[in-house]
């Protein structure tokens, strides 16, 4: 056999042994003694759990901190409070009997702040953009989440943005790929009936006066923001847009509008 060709063979059997190599497991990861504590002291919507849902509140939050992969990005170091409130947030989503803890979900990437991202997507014009979006989060349907730190933590102290409960929101929507704009339901009549209607609400609204309008851009970003007003602002969501409100808590198993986490919520900037 020519050198060349057991050159290439030899070469062709250490990539097959390197791909097919066994793989060593991830560790996974322990959460710290005195973890309950810290969700209760760093995540003040850990609150709003009332006590008959307290012990699947934390065995949700318990999962979420083994199963998924906390990544930092741009040299953050992610610290167990960190996980903690994100977890902690994102498992008020999914108190329903028989929920999982977004299955979809495989790693958590997280910014220090808002970040920037290039889309290669044609607009409604046909025209590509190169020019950078900023972002405070982003939900990659079945693969990934990536927060913004600084956006995260301005939801502990108050801010009426919640970009855990946003993009976890997405989630739930894309555990249902044939539909957009509603989590996993067996009867979705009540549901579309009053998402549509206030969905169109907002569309005609110029300044709403809870909702963000960036919830007119699709059926799925309403989901997302009027999960995150649920959270951030219970009472006046529950004031302007009583059936909306009242529709997120049947679903959700929570009543925010109940108690004020803080004293004076800050306005948050618009997306």
């Amino acid at each position: 056999m020519p050198e060349a060709l057991i050159a290439f063979a030899l070469a062709i059997a250490a990539l097959l042994g390197w791909m097919f190599r066994p793989r060593k497991a991830r560790p996974r990861y322990v959460p710290p003694e005195g973890w309950r504590a810290t969700l209760r002291t760093s995540v003040p919507q850990a609150r709003l759990v009332p006590a008959d849902l307290q012990a699947l509140y934390e065995r949700q939050v318990e999962r979420f901190l083994r199963e998924k992969r906390f990544v930092g990005c741009n040299g953050l170091v992610v610290d167990d409070e960190m996980r903690i409130a994100i977890a902690g947030l994102a498992c008020l989503l999914v108190l329903r009997p028989q929920a999982g803890v977004f299955p979809l979900v495989h790693d958590v990437l997280i910014y220090p702040d808002r970040f920037f991202v290039t889309y290669g997507e044609p607009d409604e014009l046909g025209l590509v953009s190169d020019d950078p979006v900023e972002q405070l989060g982003e939900s990659w349907e079945g693969e990934r989440v990536i927060l913004s730190w600084a956006d995260i933590d301005a939801a502990l102290h108050g801010d009426e943005v919640n970009v855990v409960a946003h993009e976890f929101a997405h989630q739930l929507d894309d555990e249902t790929p044939e539909t957009e704009g509603a989590p996993a339901l067996r009867d979705y009549t009540r549901w579309s009936e009053v998402m549509q209607r206030e969905f169109k609400r907002l569309q005609r609204h110029r300044r709403p006066p809870v909702l963000d309008p960036y919830g007119a851009e699709s059926p799925g970003e309403f989901f997302g923001v009027v999960t995150e007003a649920f959270f951030q602002r219970g009472v006046e969501l529950r004031r302007h847009h009583a059936e909306l409100y009242d529709l997120l808590r049947d679903y959700y198993r929570l009543d925010p509008a109940q108690q004020r986490l803080w004293t004076a919520v800050p306005t948050g900037e618009d997306r």
